[in-house]
């Protein structure tokens, strides 16, 4: 555990959401998911429909859950190995992308607003292993006193298991409002980076405005 994190927990949380959240990255995901799915599951062109809507349902949650809706929705039933199968194609095909995911143009300047009042914390449907080499990778890693991978009620539950309290939960997705409505935690939904720049005056600080970048 970083410094930080083990801290006196002076700050109350702000848990933020990462893909679609701080980073730009639900159509390329979306892209991903379906050639993922469609290669493993062998579907055709006019299934792609039935695969949107489960992603843009489930998005959010973990790779595997999102799949298991997905098969609901098909009729169909999934192996274990055409589970490992669809996981290594959909990281394969998400790394291939990573340079059209582009953090949002106010991330930091709200990360680093926030940071002075909060303790952030960075929770995310992503494995814990790719969301913390992520966000290391984009030099976002230290704006955070947790990353917490794979389950985010699970990790809100671990932040409050540790007696810190939580705030806000900031999301982009149905799944992630669930999530905190399941939780009890307040949420504040980003859909486009003008609704990351007016989370600051929610929490009762300077709002942003118009001004972007860093």
């Amino acid at each position: 555990m970083s410094a930080a994190a083990a801290g006196l927990h002076q700050h109350p949380v702000v848990a933020f959401d990462y893909d679609g959240t701080l980073i730009d990255a639900y159509e390329v995901k979306r892209q991903s998911y379906w050639q993922a799915v469609s290669e493993t599951l062998d579907l055709d062109p006019d299934q792609r429909p039935i695969v949107d809507a489960s992603y843009a349902r489930t998005s959010g949650a973990h790779r595997f859950e999102q799949l298991a809706d997905t098969a609901r929705a098909l009729g169909v039933d999934v192996t274990p190995e055409q589970r490992e199968e669809f996981s290594r194609r959909y990281s394969g095909y998400n790394d291939a992308g990573k340079d059209l995911m582009r953090e949002f143009p106010s991330a930091r300047r709200v990360l680093k607003t926030l940071r002075a009042h909060f303790d952030l914390a960075l929770i995310s449907g992503l494995p814990n292993a790719l969301l913390s080499a992520d966000a290391a990778e984009r030099g976002l890693g230290d704006f955070f006193v947790r990353i917490d991978g794979g389950d985010k009620g699970r990790a809100l539950d671990r932040l409050r298991a540790e007696g810190r309290t939580v705030v806000l939960f900031v999301g982009d997705t149905p799944h992630d409002e669930g999530v905190a409505a399941a939780k009890g935690v307040r949420f504040f939904r980003v859909q486009g980076d003008a609704d990351l720049r007016r989370l600051p005056a929610s929490l009762g600080l300077p709002d942003l405005g118009n001004e972007k970048g860093t």
